[in-house]
């Protein structure tokens, strides 16, 4: 892909600092994605999460086993005129950013339905896509691929989603919680059946940049999807609590204080294993697992419990029904 090289260092002589590239991709990574969700949940709008966490494990899930296959290198792997502004384990094609980008904002503006937001949402799977390449972590054609490969997972999202939806309302707690375990388990035997099919992996001897350390043959996405997904599954049947905040200043508290512990939870964990541990990956799958959990019936008893919510009540129909 050396041919590729060229757009990757034009972009990257414009004089834009590297906050702002990386502010302009956040809007794509895993991190912002679980975000969202947690942040819907807590706000009326659980069912409407659920949802997008499915869209979430089936393209952590496509994206990983996409860059199995295709195991195609990063630019700054491949030439040392590459700056990294950006340093990354995984290979390159499809980027996960951009595909992420495109379903996450897509689905919400399908949601919101409003043009403003729709526009705002285009220009930020843009500015995630150029963000990309500018940083020296993505071929243009990488994001053309997560952005193809969204599209597809979109497609089967709204073709199949409201059927599965539909089908998981009729199942009891626990026929629900079996379905998404078994769901869960599979998407990482999947994943993990084409990593051990990948067989070891070496750089080529001609690429010039740093590749010593690398270590791309990974599954931890998946991992994090599907244990986020099976916590949230988990917890939605499991809570029993309050529905709304009392005031918008209640409604920042809590979220703030959510946050929070999600935040140790995510960067705690991992801060205590050794360094390169091969368990960091199914560390990180659990702590997922107990984020969902978290966020679906930990957090809302606790805030609950602080007063920030109201009293109980029902959570409003969704206005795109079975739709998103």
């Amino acid at each position: 892909m050396t041919w590729e090289i060229g757009p990757v260092i034009w972009l990257q002589s414009f004089p834009v600092p590297t906050p702002v590239l990386i502010a302009a991709s956040a809007p794509g990574s895993p991190a912002f994605f679980l975000g969202v969700v947690v942040v819907l949940a807590w706000w009326r709008e659980r069912e409407f999460a659920l949802r997008l966490s499915l869209v979430f494990t089936v393209t952590a899930v496509a994206n990983d086993i996409a860059k199995l296959l295709l195991q195609a290198p990063r630019p700054y792997w491949v030439s040392g005129a590459v700056v990294p502004y950006e340093l990354q384990d995984s290979f390159g094609l499809p980027s996960a950013h951009a595909q992420l980008a495109l379903t996450l904002w897509t689905v919400l503006a399908l949601r919101a339905r409003r043009p403003a937001f729709t526009l705002a949402a285009a220009g930020a799977v843009l500015a995630v896509g150029l963000s990309r390449v500018a940083l020296g972590v993505h071929y243009p054609v990488d994001v053309l691929g997560g952005w193809l490969l969204g599209l597809a997972v979109l497609a089967g999202f709204l073709g199949g989603g409201p059927a599965l939806f539909r089908a998981a309302r009729r199942l009891t707690p626990r026929g629900r919680l079996l379905a998404a375990a078994a769901l869960s388990l599979g998407a990482v035997g999947a994943a993990a059946a084409v990593a051990l099919a990948a067989g070891p992996w070496a750089p080529d001897p001609s690429w010039t940049g740093p590749v010593s350390d690398l270590a791309p043959v990974s599954i931890e996405n998946t991992l994090v999807a599907a244990g986020f997904g099976l916590g949230l599954v988990a917890g939605h049947d499991l809570d029993r609590g309050c529905r709304s905040f009392r005031s918008a200043r209640a409604g920042l508290a809590a979220t703030l204080l959510g946050l929070a512990v999600i935040g140790l939870a995510w960067f705690g964990v991992p801060a205590l294993l050794p360094p390169g541990s091969p368990g960091a990956g199914a560390a990180l799958g659990l702590v997922a697992a107990g984020i969902g959990a978290w966020c679906m019936a930990g957090a809302p008893a606790l805030f609950c419990r602080l007063r920030l919510y109201g009293s109980p009540g029902p959570e409003p129909s969704s206005p795109m029904g079975d739709h998103a």
